[in-house]
């Protein structure tokens, strides 16, 4: 059982990480964050099974289908390093599987959020050498609950 909750916690945390590199770079274009994935490249629409978290990366050979040019080793390493974050704050979180309680879901979503905003402020700082108020204040107000 932990096994399968483990799994399907990483697979979140992978797609959660691709939105996250879709947010870093919208939020520093100003662009809408709800309309679908492009190439950064040639802005050719991403399919959806070339959307697919860490697999497609390596499918595609790091590079996109349209344009042909190479996709940044970033989009692989955001998606894994925040499924792996999320299942250890999974893990970390819940401490007994036979005595959930709605507390500790409730903990969870809280932990998973404020790491979402950690990592989006380190991406974005890491890109851009800015950290914008739209991310660090909500990410403030989340640490303090």
């Amino acid at each position: 059982m932990v096994l399968f909750f483990s799994l399907v916690i990483f697979l979140f945390g992978l797609i959660i990480g691709s939105f996250i590199n879709c947010l870093v770079y919208r939020l520093k274009n100003k662009e809408s964050l709800s309309g679908r994935s492009f190439c950064p490249h040639c802005k050719k629409q991403i399919n959806w099974h070339d959307n697919i978290p860490l697999l497609s990366y390596f499918l595609l050979r790091a590079k996109c289908r349209w344009c042909r040019k190479k996709i940044s080793v970033q989009y692989p390493l955001v998606e894994l390093v925040t499924g792996i974050l999320f299942l250890v704050v999974f893990l970390a979180t819940i401490k007994q599987f036979s005595n959930l309680t709605i507390y500790q879901f409730i903990l969870l979503g809280r932990n998973w959020l404020f790491a979402i905003f950690l990592i989006i402020i380190f991406l974005y700082d890491l890109k851009y050498y800015l950290i914008p108020d739209k991310i660090s204040l909500p990410a403030m107000v989340v640490a303090l609950i």
